[in-house]
């Protein structure tokens, strides 16, 4: 397992991403037996509650991460409206100067293939770590379900 020099105790957490991290990095790349050591590296640092605890985070994590990725394609869709729509101004402006139009329609297209570089560098990050969010999050569930139901009956005398 790659351990941090640092071991944070469980209420020094403050992103239990950072802090999953930490104990495994990039385990949504990583082999099952991989994982599976993950998973007892948790069970061995934490008891039920905590690893509940961590769940719960890491699970509003992936629905807060869901609920904003949205708004990289909303960008870049405005984007895409705001140089088409400037198109046929841009190209009439060119002409009535007596420029070049292929200029016109290089640097117009120039702006499109890198609204559309741009837009896929950021698509590819938030599915990144929407993957990673998600890996974390199956794995913290089935340290839950293989973790014993512990009953605590007390005798009455």
């Amino acid at each position: 397992m790659s351990e941090s020099k640092e071991i944070n105790e469980f209420g020094e957490i403050r992103s239990v991403l950072v802090y999953l991290e930490q104990v495994k990095k990039g385990v949504q790349n990583k082999s099952l037996f991989e994982q599976i050591e993950f998973k007892e590296e948790i069970k061995k640092r934490h008891d039920k509650k905590q690893i509940k605890m961590l769940h719960g985070r890491i699970e509003d994590q992936f629905e807060i991460k869901k609920a904003i990725s949205y708004l990289v394609t909303a960008f870049f869709a405005i984007i895409s409206l705001v140089i088409g729509s400037t198109l046929s101004f841009s190209l009439s402006i060119i002409r009535d100067n007596g420029l070049d139009l292929e200029l016109g329609v290089t640097v117009i297209n120039s702006l499109f293939f890198i609204a559309v570089g741009a837009w896929l560098i950021l698509s590819n990050f938030e599915s990144g770590k929407l993957s990673k969010i998600s890996s974390y999050k199956r794995l913290l569930q089935e340290c839950l379900d293989e973790m014993p139901e512990k009953s605590h009956f007390r005798r009455r005398v």
